[in-house]
């Protein structure tokens, strides 16, 4: 999907269209953010008029890629991990959003990592999370279980706010879940922290 200055679908695939059940006749010449609708891993409203992404793309700066939940025409959930590429235009970059459906991959990692019914994580699970996070997001996951927020992480890490609103965001992906708080109780469940 590729998205004008103007936040305008003005590209949209077959690719997109198999992901998400819009045909381009649908989508083309509409805000990007009325046809994505996202949601970051914890509910709040991603997509929307003064999106991060397009603010950034406007001061030329490249976004990382981030995971959203959305629903498919037909009202499924879907979840995309979303790159962007910029294409400079005339009258600004062209926003290209390539996506990927990981719904499938993000309900695997959620079912390996919380076996059965009681809420237990299996012991093959517990070996694996660990392994998914990095250093770095292993000590804000312990920040987090000491109950610290992100402006006092950022100041004890050294590092901005942002920084560590993106490896907070990391956290919740790679461990399928949708809050700090879930990220934790799990934490605590496979003994990371």
């Amino acid at each position: 999907m590729a998205v004008d200055p103007a936040c305008r679908v003005i590209l949209w695939n077959c690719a997109a269209e198999s992901v998400l059940g819009y045909s381009a006749a649908e989508v083309l010449g509409r805000a990007c953010h009325d046809v994505v609708r996202g949601r970051d891993a914890v509910g709040n409203l991603f997509c929307h008029p003064h999106c991060s992404v397009l603010t950034m793309a406007r001061r030329d700066e490249m976004a990382h890629a981030y995971d959203l939940t959305t629903q498919a025409k037909d009202g499924s959930e879907r979840r995309l991990n979303v790159s962007t590429v910029l294409v400079p235009g005339a009258g600004g970059n062209i926003v290209v959003h390539l996506f990927r459906d990981v719904t499938a991959a993000a309900r695997e990692r959620r079912m390996e990592a919380v076996a059965g019914g009681d809420g237990a994580p299996s012991s093959n699970s517990l070996l694996d999370v660990p392994g998914q996070l990095t250093a770095r997001e292993r000590e804000i996951l312990c920040l987090m279980a000491r109950g610290e927020g992100t402006q006092a992480m950022a100041r004890r890490l050294f590092i901005s706010t942002a920084t560590v609103r993106n490896h907070t965001q990391s956290i919740l992906t790679k461990l399928a879940v949708h809050s700090r708080l879930e990220a934790v109780a799990l934490a605590f469940r496979s003994g990371v922290i």
